[in-house]
């Protein structure tokens, strides 16, 4: 059982919610909101208790290693009240500014990375006696966890609360949880169409849902596709081979041509290719394709075939672009094979690219679900388990659900 804010009273109480409001930021402006809109909802619920937020935005090196003031002004947009931002974590100050709040109010902490045993690997207990933790803990009734898109990350903030705070879920979670739950446990006939660059992801969710005969049907597109392509005897040429192996990661070749062959009747691969030809697009046939030129997206007539194949299917789950969508001369690939799968009975988008894609294309309503998470999804998908998940259930199971649970 998953612990949700139906478990629990949170009215008028002190409520640590962990978020993930990570975002695109250039010069300060944040690019997408998507991440907090899908927050909205828990916040709306929590409207009647004090409500301190933590959040992440990177990871130290990289250029949008930021603060998170602009995200409070998101924030406050979105939830037409102010979010206050306090650029601390947990100092004196910040303990002040919590025992201070009234109801009703929220404030939004600093970049919970810029603590630097944020992101060491210990467990739920070592998490716990860390400072941050420790300092923060007395000052809450209830710790929500909406972050779905880090819970692959046994981090502080993720998982530190737990022991030593009665957690649930956000109401975020609770919708991923359940949408990608319904791909497993739906009866119907099922097709997953993986794409995009990351292969070694790709590679885990094509093993666990042939292995475990999930899947009817699996279709392969972007360098996925052309990963596979190679495999089975086709030469893609040098340029696309360089690309292949920048994002192969620790796939075998032994091992994928060992399940490609195994498989062969569930896995589809493109018929044709699309390419760049003096400035325009070419589409090209397999067997008229020299190598010469990169592979931007699967060609005219593979669109055609997924068009009529994957509406057959009850299930669809879409992970990865078929091509390079950013380029309009590429789009036509990655935008008909998201329209084919929202002709499903019950539809799935993961995040990350094919979710922008999706939203993009003005698809997300046609979609029974798109995915905030990229690498939760993923190995969500795979039939790995979440440890943020699990260390949430594990402790409601043994402790919290005896002292907090709604009668």
């Amino acid at each position: 059982m998953i612990p949700t804010l139906d478990d629990v009273d949170y009215d008028g109480k002190s409520v640590l919610v962990r978020v993930d409001i990570n975002a695109p930021v250039v010069n300060s402006t944040i690019l997408d909101t998507t991440r907090f809109e899908s927050h909205i909802p828990t916040l709306k619920e929590l409207e009647n208790s004090k409500v301190v937020l933590m959040a992440h935005q990177s990871r130290p090196g990289k250029k949008d290693f930021t603060t998170l003031k602009a995200h409070a002004r998101v924030l406050s947009n979105l939830l037409g009240k102010e979010v206050k931002y306090v650029d601390e974590i947990f100092s004196s100050r910040v303990i002040e500014e919590i025992r201070s709040m009234k109801t009703g109010e929220v404030i939004l902490l600093e970049n919970v990375r810029f603590y630097s045993e944020e992101q060491l690997k210990r467990s739920a207990e070592e998490h716990s006696t860390c400072h941050m933790v420790q300092k923060l803990k007395d000052e809450f009734d209830l710790f929500v966890n909406d972050a779905f898109s880090a819970f692959h990350r046994p981090h502080a903030s993720l998982i530190g609360f737990v022991p030593v705070l009665p957690t649930v879920v956000g109401r975020l979670v609770e919708r991923e949880v359940k949408a990608l739950s319904r791909v497993f446990e739906d009866r119907g006939r099922k097709v997953f169409v993986l794409g995009g660059a990351k292969i070694e992801d790709a590679v885990k969710v094509l093993k666990n849902v042939l292995t475990k005969g999930i899947a009817d049907k699996v279709v392969l597109t972007g360098v996925v596709a052309n990963y596979f392509l190679m495999l089975s005897g086709v030469d893609i040429g040098e340029v696309n081979r360089k690309v292949v192996e920048e994002n192969k990661g620790d796939v075998k070749d032994e091992e994928m041509k060992e399940l490609l062959e195994r498989y062969r009747d569930k896995i589809v691969l493109p018929k044709d290719v699309a390419i760049e030809k003096d400035g325009v697009r070419v589409d090209l046939p397999l067997e008229s394709f020299d190598g010469k030129h990169m592979i931007k997206d699967i060609g005219i007539e593979t669109i055609s075939m997924l068009s009529e194949l994957i509406p057959e299917y009850d299930v669809a789950v879409i992970n990865g672009p078929a091509g390079v969508f950013e380029d309009e001369r590429f789009t036509l690939g990655t935008s008909e094979v998201l329209k084919a799968v929202s002709k499903a009975k019950y539809s799935v988008v993961g995040g990350g690219h094919i979710a922008t894609a999706t939203r993009m294309f003005g698809l997300e309503k046609k979609m029974d679900h798109v995915s905030t998470a990229g690498g939760a999804c993923i190995r969500f998908l795979s039939g790995e388990k979440l440890v943020v998940l699990e260390v949430i259930k594990e402790y409601w199971e043994k402790k919290w659900s005896k002292v907090v649970k709604k009668s």
